[in-house]
């Protein structure tokens, strides 16, 4: 404000309604937290669909970009972190990074089914580690963080059948099929690709861990990876890496300076690596 100039508590709301009635009007208001993509609010522009493969109830949210072209549509997978796991369908999309990709596809007018699924409750996407419950969240739990490495049922055969749904059911271009990831789901990212080796055109996996035995084998799938530098075991990140490359894996790994866990997760989806990753067809 102005030197001198006093604001009082009732022109603070009225400057606060002001702002908020803005936001609206520009379509900047962005509700349940998400990422804002180019056409609005996530949460609208994501259908919500539930489909049971594999013997399971799947919750995802779909989104068909570039619909009017004539190419058959690549399959652009995200999986969500810890904090989306749940059975609402809509906690997923707070997730960063749905908007950047969501975004870049449509900007580039490229033609593809973009799928957002949930993992649920008392799962997770590698078998690893559960996410803790949120205070509210649907299911049992008790809101802390297993201790060291804690198995559990893996939600990736949920993710590949899925995909092959939309193969079969959808013409979807099974040479062009994407997974994205961060944190859990970046773990769940270096699982899938070691259990479909060969499934995959490319991936990118933003400071997730492979929490296996042993080196993975990632067969001929490109993975993008990156990770803070400030991130817990940051070097052991990198050793298995260089091991990766020694088995003849492709990796583009690519440290981010100074980054923590959170500020290299909403700082990994810039449009130079996912143009990397789907520059890629199998």
């Amino acid at each position: 404000m102005f030197p001198g100039f006093l604001v009082t508590c009732g022109m603070k709301r009225t400057l606060i309604l002001l702002v908020l009635a803005a936001m609206i009007a520009t379509s900047s208001f962005v509700a349940w937290g998400q990422s804002k993509g180019k056409g609005g609010n996530l949460f609208y522009v994501f259908a919500e669909k539930t489909v049971k493969v594999d013997k399971k109830k799947v919750r995802y949210r779909e989104v068909m970009t570039a619909p009017t072209d004539t190419t058959r549509p690549a399959i652009v997978i995200y999986l969500h972190g810890g904090s989306g796991a749940g059975s609402d369908n809509e906690q997923q999309l707070r997730s960063p990074g749905i908007g950047q990709i969501y975004n870049y596809l449509t900007e580039h007018a490229i033609k593809a089914y973009f799928l957002v699924p949930q993992c649920e409750d008392e799962s997770s996407w590698s078998g690893y580690n559960p996410p803790p419950k949120r205070p509210g969240r649907r299911g049992p739990g008790s809101g802390q963080r297993p201790q060291g490495v804690v198995k559990c049922p893996s939600y990736n055969p949920c993710v590949k059948a899925l995909a092959d749904l939309y193969v079969k059911e959808h013409h979807a271009d099974s040479t062009r099929i994407y997974i994205f990831g961060a944190s859990m789901s970046g773990d769940g990212v270096w699982h899938i690709v070691k259990d479909y080796p060969n499934y995959f055109a490319a991936t990118m996996a933003a400071s997730g861990a492979y929490r296996g035995m042993g080196v993975p084998h990632l067969g001929g799938t490109p993975l993008l990876c990156t990770k803070g530098t400030r991130e817990p075991n940051y070097s052991k990140y990198v050793q298995l890496i260089d091991d990766i490359r020694l088995m003849g894996g492709e990796v583009n790994f690519q440290p981010m300076g100074g980054c923590d866990h959170r500020s290299a997760i909403e700082n990994a989806f810039t449009s130079e690596r996912i143009a990397w990753v789907l520059s890629h067809q199998r």
